[in-house]
């Protein structure tokens, strides 16, 4: 029973067997597909032979499209160096430099049309600095009137600033004490300097009391100055420093002792025979 199953079987399917050797190909273009072109085979025209493997190849083709190789032994095509990128930073840089050289240049050409404008200013500035440094003048003052505490008749104040050496100021025989002088000018004067002249009569000299120590006050100033004058008939000059004196006192603070001179006795009174004022007016 198995048995004629088998033999079922074996009639359904035939066998077959696999050959020793692969059936010949007769298809024309089978070498032409495998690489080398066939003999006899001539390639299109235009195309273009591979110089390796000798593939047939589109003429606008640079690679073998078989094996890859360069079909033209031109020189490829070089491209071009990329264009330089500027940066923001560097951009900036460019358009500071471009800005200083245009200021630099219009600066160059304003100088240039000025100059000679600048140096006629300078000019007129040194000359007005120069000028405004000089110092004033000092110059001889002359006070309008004069006031005493006392005088003696015919030795009036007045004798102090009229400017004769004959003349002469005396209080009145109070050898001195508590006397005063008062000086007036007619406008504002800056005081330097006051010359004391006393009696150059050597005879009177001695003979009359003389102004030892003093003070000075001026109205434009609350600095009072005090000095003393020495026992000589010699003009005898003090240092003040005066704005813009209207009115000057001397106040008498001591004196020298009047003496005899030969036989003559000596006189009670305070002699003075001028003073001088020097500086410059207001």
């Amino acid at each position: 029973m198995t048995d004629d199953r088998d033999n079922q079987l074996d009639d359904l399917f035939e066998p077959f067997e696999l050959p020793d050797t692969p059936p010949q190909q007769d298809d024309p273009g089978h070498q032409q597909r495998s690489g080398a072109p066939a003999q006899g085979d001539t390639p299109a025209a235009g195309a273009v032979l591979c110089p390796s493997c000798g593939s047939a190849n589109p003429e606008y083709n640079r690679h073998c499209e078989q094996c890859g190789a360069r079909l033209s032994q031109d020189p490829l095509p070089v491209a071009p160096p990329p264009l330089s990128r500027t940066s923001p930073g560097g951009r900036a840089l460019g358009v500071l430099a471009a800005v200083v050289l245009v200021v630099a240049l219009v600066a160059l050409i304003f100088n240039v049309f000025r100059g000679g404008s600048d140096d006629e200013t300078a000019g007129a500035t040194s000359t007005s600095t120069t000028t405004s440094t000089i110092p004033p003048v000092v110059t001889e003052l002359l006070a309008s009137s004069v006031e005493a505490s006392s005088e003696l008749s015919g030795f009036e104040a007045a004798n102090l600033i009229d400017g004769d050496p004959e003349t002469s100021w005396n209080d009145e025989g109070l050898r001195g004490k508590g006397a005063w002088l008062i000086f007036r000018f007619a406008r504002p004067v800056s005081l330097k300097e006051i010359a004391f002249q006393n009696l150059e009569d050597e005879v009177r000299f001695k003979r009359n009391y003389k102004i030892q120590g003093f003070s000075i006050v001026v109205d434009d100033l609350t600095v009072e100055i005090n000095d003393r004058l020495e026992n000589s008939n010699a003009e005898q000059r003090v240092q003040v420093a005066s704005l813009e004196t209207t009115e000057l006192r001397i106040n008498v603070l001591s004196t020298y002792t009047a003496e005899p001179a030969g036989d003559q006795p000596p006189f009670d009174e305070l002699a003075l025979q001028g003073v001088r004022f020097f500086g410059t007016e207001r």
